[in-house]
């Protein structure tokens, strides 16, 4: 089933899968940076004074009281990038298993993408509500741009008029959507979004949903003429 609810919730798995690729990347890199600093050796060891044959004297000379100090193992710190990683894990594996996604113990990602074709329109919408809160919010915290680019020609969207036509590149190029970042609609106000009205609304969006954002396959958009509507999919 294809509408516009699966295109969203496709391209805001992709979004996600990379998101968290690159959450996974900082987590691993300060774990190992965690465990370097449990292996540094206690500044007190490092004195000229340790390992000595005679005493120097003075303060310099650490005591038997202060190499245990020392040698006490430090509680690691936390890593803040594997908690939020183990976050957005249970909360994909929760998302997966209320749509009965399979395989039950496969990663819940691959789950959710594997089972969006089969969902129901509705069931289509909340799950890419769910992933593309949790792909903002993951952006948010790691500081990183959606993954979209202008389309090449910076055609007029059919339905606005506005030229803010971009592709979502996240995942496979043959997985890549087309979406309207402009801020009217025809007969609306400058701040209103780029929502498709349904049947008959000049998008040409496959199974048009009135109210939905205006979102096509990027092979569509290619395939139609630059400020005509998309060709409809088959």
């Amino acid at each position: 089933m294809t509408s516009p609810h699966h295109l969203h919730a496709v391209a805001a798995a992709w979004s996600l899968q990379a998101a968290r690729h690159h959450l996974h990347h900082l987590a691993d890199e300060e774990a190992q940076q965690i465990a370097a600093e449990q292996l540094e050796a206690p500044a007190l060891l490092q004195s000229p004074a340790w390992g000595r044959r005679h005493a120097l004297g003075g303060h310099g000379d650490p005591t038997p009281g202060m190499v245990v100090i020392a040698t006490d193992p430090r509680p690691a710190r936390r890593n803040r990038w594997a908690e939020m990683h183990g976050r957005l894990d249970r909360k994909l594996t929760w998302l997966a298993n209320a749509v009965f996604a399979s395989p039950p113990h496969a990663d819940a990602l691959d789950r959710l993408q594997s089972c969006i074709p089969d969902l129901q329109p509705g069931t289509a919408a909340l799950v890419h509500r769910h992933l593309a809160d949790e792909d903002q919010w993951v952006r948010d915290a790691l500081g990183i741009d959606p993954a979209r680019a202008l389309l090449p020609g910076n055609p007029e969207c059919p339905a606005c008029g506005a030229r803010a036509l971009e592709v979502q590149t996240a995942g496979p190029v043959d997985a890549w959507t087309v979406v309207c970042a402009g801020t009217r609609q025809p007969g609306g106000g400058p701040h209103n979004p780029c929502l498709c009205t349904g049947q008959g609304c000049p998008c040409g969006m496959p199974s048009a949903v009135e109210g939905v954002a205006h979102i096509w396959p990027r092979g569509v958009v290619l395939g139609g003429v630059a400020g005509a509507a998309p060709q409809q999919a088959s």
